[in-house]
């Protein structure tokens, strides 16, 4: 599993708050998230880590590849959703219509997936002094949590067969989407995501 140095984490901070200072409008997501871990990456040039943006979206490959020390970590970069009533974090994943249906095949693939999951949550609040506040979280999802899933296991959520859910030993809950390019879904119990401080910019 790969963790942002503080150093990373205050590179990124300064970024969204360029970014918003830029922008009148809602979150930082899709690609200019992706650049901006990279950036935050780059920024600490102490512990030499060398960073390689593949800039995949909804792939289902690494979106960043980072080499530490003779180790390598493909990491994914999401958006993603807290739900605190649920107490998860909703993760929209990967779209695996070529396997045309084919539950075998799609649980061995999901099984031996290697990324791991850099999330960054969005929510605003008002403030009285400040008005309308951004908030940010970056949160770490090991990719061992979505593996172990049952090829037998998998039910339609409902008699038309419009999604097919899973929940693997871990406690994750995956949904696929037929109708949405066989999309999947990870319903990830906090419990399991390592988080850092909220970031907070007016």
């Amino acid at each position: 599993m790969y963790d942002l140095t503080p150093r990373m984490l205050q590179s990124f901070r300064k970024d969204l708050e360029t970014y918003h200072q830029l922008f009148m409008g809602g979150r930082c997501s899709g690609w200019e998230l992706e650049e901006l871990i990279v950036r935050a990456i780059k920024s600490d040039t102490q512990v030499h880590h060398h960073v390689i943006w593949a800039e995949k979206g909804h792939d289902d490959k690494a979106d960043i590849i980072v080499k530490t020390n003779g180790a390598v970590h493909p990491i994914q970069i999401k958006s993603g959703e807290v739900k605190p009533e649920k107490g998860t974090l909703v993760l929209s994943v990967h779209r695996l219509s070529r396997f045309d249906g084919d539950f075998e095949q799609i649980t061995e693939y999901l099984n031996g997936r290697k990324a791991s999951t850099i999330s960054v949550p969005y929510r605003t609040q008002q403030s009285e002094k400040h008005g309308k506040v951004h908030i940010y979280q970056v949160m770490y999802v090991n990719h061992e949590v979505f593996g172990n899933l049952d090829p037998a296991a998998w039910q339609p959520t409902n008699p038309k067969k419009t999604s097919y859910l899973q929940v693997a030993p871990s406690g994750v809950e995956c949904r696929i989407t037929p109708k949405m390019s066989w999309q999947i879904w990870w319903e990830v119990p906090l419990e399991l995501v390592e988080k850092t401080d909220e970031i907070h910019i007016d």
